[in-house]
């Protein structure tokens, strides 16, 4: 295991490729999963370039929380730029999967001189419509499994005008009735075992997984956090690209939509995968990934 302090915090942090340039730098979704699952694909990138991840402040194996701090996606934002400066880093690209896109698009905001280009994985910027999509995806399970509050709870996602971080909290209750793993985790091509089986969750505690929680809780805390993101990008101008499972409820039609319109952005489309074609179709994902990278997509 890698650990670096940045702001007096010990971040876990993996580095593949030290050699290679450019830079890639990987910001996990969840909010709360962590690069466990990507270090895979991270080995495969780091042949040809230098990749880093790490578990975001307060996940799975790096530092948690406190109990009275202040945390949010601001803060997390700085601490990435930190970790680029310690890392003697000049600049780099940036590849966030769902709300890590969100996070991509607030660092490269904050950071604009630092960031070459962004890459959006199964992207979740827009968390209102996000959620709206998960529950119109979820729906017909949902109707089935008979339960009137669960009812309830998907009409209500799919029907009120959110204005605040109740969505995520809502959305997640919703998923808490959804006993289906691979539904739950929008998998498509693969089962959920098939999707554990690529990363090894050896050395991997109860305590640490339980992290994930209290992130997250101190995230939506941080009502300025919750918000639409797709503007930010589009006022960005930053060389885009999107990576998006067809069957993957999370990035929604409309986010797509948004983005097909932005000049400078590409959009790959995994006919295989739902919100991890990293996984479910790696070697494509993989490859398209360098493409652009050298500028050759």
């Amino acid at each position: 295991m890698s650990f670096i302090n940045i702001s007096g915090k010990n971040i876990y942090y993996e580095s593949y490729g030290e050699n290679n340039t450019p830079v890639l730098v990987y910001l996990h979704g969840g909010p709360g999963a962590s690069c466990l699952d990507f270090t895979n694909t991270a080995k495969a990138l780091g042949k040809h370039i230098k990749i880093v991840s790490f578990d975001q402040y307060g996940v799975l194996r790096s530092e948690q929380i406190s109990g009275n701090e202040s945390y949010t996606m601001d803060i997390q934002a700085d601490m990435i730029d930190e970790m680029r400066r310690k890392l003697n880093i000049e600049s780099w690209s940036v590849l966030g999967h769902s709300y890590g896109g969100a996070l991509t698009v607030l660092y490269a905001d904050k950071y604009p001189d630092t960031v070459n280009q962004i890459v959006l994985e199964s992207l979740c910027m827009d968390f209102t419509d996000s959620a709206k999509s998960i529950a119109a995806y979820l729906s017909s399970h949902i109707h089935n499994l008979g339960n009137k509050s669960a009812i309830s709870l998907c009409e209500k996602i799919q029907n009120s005008d959110y204005q605040n971080s109740d969505v995520v909290i809502d959305i997640l209750n919703l998923l808490d009735y959804v006993k289906d793993m691979k539904l739950r985790n929008y998998l498509h091509s693969i089962s959920f075992d098939d999707y554990m089986s690529h990363f090894s969750t050896d050395g991997i505690t109860d305590e640490m997984w339980a992290k994930t929680e209290s992130h997250l809780l101190k995230l939506i805390e941080d009502r300025n956090s919750v918000r639409n993101y797709l503007p930010v990008l589009k006022e960005l101008n930053k060389p885009t690209l999107l990576l998006r499972g067809k069957y993957d409820p999370a990035c929604s039609e409309n986010q797509v939509n948004y983005i097909n319109d932005l000049p400078n952005a590409t959009i790959v489309e995994f006919e295989n995968s739902g919100h991890f074609p990293r996984i479910e179709e790696q070697e494509k994902y993989v490859k398209m990934v360098l493409r652009f990278i050298n500028g050759y997509l």
